[in-house]
Order: C-alpha cells, then structure tokens, then sequence
C-alpha cells in the first residue's frame, strides 16, 4: 500500500492527493503538522514524500512522476484482469 505524507498547508501536495484518489489504489495519507511529528520517514526526509513498495520518493516533482507511471501500470493491469478482451492500433487481439 502506498502511504503519502504531506504537510497541512501545500497546495501542490493537494493536487498530488487527488491524484492518488483518482488511481483509485489503496493508500494511506498522512498529514504531517507541527504537533505531530513524521513517523515512518527515515531520519532527515521531510513531507512531501510517498513510500511505494519500501521505495521513498520526495518532492513534488518526483512523486507526479511516479504517480504517473503508477497510472500506467494500474491502466495496463485494468485493462487485462476482467473477461473482457481488447485489439490494439495493430488490429492484434491482446
């Protein structure tokens, strides 16, 4: 499962908040404020950060990008896990 650890007040960390909502994926949110501390970090990483699979990622701009390849993935696993079947731009079936 996927767990992200945002500051309180970031609106770029909102945005990266509905993304995970939008995957529709199982995840953890956890809001990191003054009065409560980050657990679960390593020592010295600081929210914003996402833990993916025993992978930390931080900054903005490396989660949008692994949210992004996560969305790949979960599209492609989508597409193939139901009875339903798909042909490509080849015409091939998959």
């Amino acid at each position: 499962m996927l767990t992200f650890y945002r500051p309180l007040d970031c609106p770029t960390c909102t945005a990266l908040e509905e993304t995970l909502k939008e995957l529709v994926i199982a995840h953890r949110l956890v809001v990191v404020t003054p009065e409560r501390p980050v657990e679960g970090l390593g020592v010295g990483i600081m929210p914003p950060a996402l833990q993916d699979s025993g992978q930390t990622v931080t900054g903005h701009e490396a989660i949008a990008a692994h949210l992004q390849e996560l969305e790949t993935f979960v599209a492609a696993w989508r597409k193939f896990e139901g009875d339903t079947c798909y042909i490509d731009d080849k015409g091939e079936v998959c």
